[in-house]
């Protein structure tokens, strides 16, 4: 039986749902600092969409796909956020999430070819992240590689808390609880992997745009080995 993080658009945006912060944790923020942003995204939107600039550029979306896009992303996201204001117990909210994803699969490929719609079931979340970062953040082979294998532990993570979260009934505090503990050893492992002037990098990325999955390279930057 398929579970729900076989959900093609799911698999690519659970990768920015509970992504590390990376900011540098050995210094604390001095009083009247605003703290480092994370990877992690909030409740609204939905955190499982990818970014549009993303699949414009991976899937070659036409203008008129794009705006088809983007409309249905905003149409979902206005669902999804009334989802979360109704009084439901984790079970339900889980069902009724996975059938608003389940009608915006089926209205995405209204708007698709169905070639687009292949390519998008095979695309690699964790590798497409790496890939965005290797640019930004100038990693070299070894990092890459590493930084690969860290986010792709991370999925499993994420996918073995929440299938014990509904097998035992967590409350979402316990469920939070887990991928805070999760997203910790995260950072520390990251923290590990990039330099000191990589970490700087990534935290002003974070200050600006976000997840820098969604900033196309430029022409002028090396391409990631």
């Amino acid at each position: 039986m398929k579970t729900i993080y076989r959900h093609p658009l799911l698999v690519v945006g659970i990768v920015c749902f509970c992504l590390m912060s990376v900011a540098q944790q050995s210094s604390q923020p001095s009083s009247g600092t605003k703290a480092p942003q994370s990877f992690t995204r909030t409740a609204a939107p939905d955190p499982a969409l990818p970014p549009i600039s993303m699949l414009t550029r991976l899937l070659v979306l036409t203008p008129e796909q794009e705006q088809k896009v983007r409309q249905l992303f905003a149409e979902h996201n206005k669902s999804y956020g009334e989802l979360f204001q109704q009084k439901l117990s984790p079970n339900e909210r889980q069902t009724k999430l996975r059938d608003l994803r389940k009608k915006l699969q089926k209205n995405l490929e209204t708007i698709l070819t169905p070639q687009q719609m292949q390519k998008l079931r095979r695309l690699d979340p964790e590798a497409m992240l790496v890939d965005r970062l290797t640019v930004a953040l100038r990693l070299t082979e070894e990092q890459s590689q590493q930084l690969l294998e860290v986010l792709r532990e991370q999925s499993a993570g994420i996918r073995a808390i929440e299938k014990e979260a509904s097998e035992k009934g967590w409350s979402e505090q316990q469920k939070k609880e887990k991928l805070a503990e999760l997203r910790k050893q995260i950072d520390e492992r990251v923290n590990k992997i990039l330099t000191p002037e990589q970490q700087q990098k990534l935290k002003q990325l974070l200050q600006g745009e976000g997840v820098p999955a969604t900033v196309p390279p430029k022409d002028n930057q090396p391409t990631p080995p």
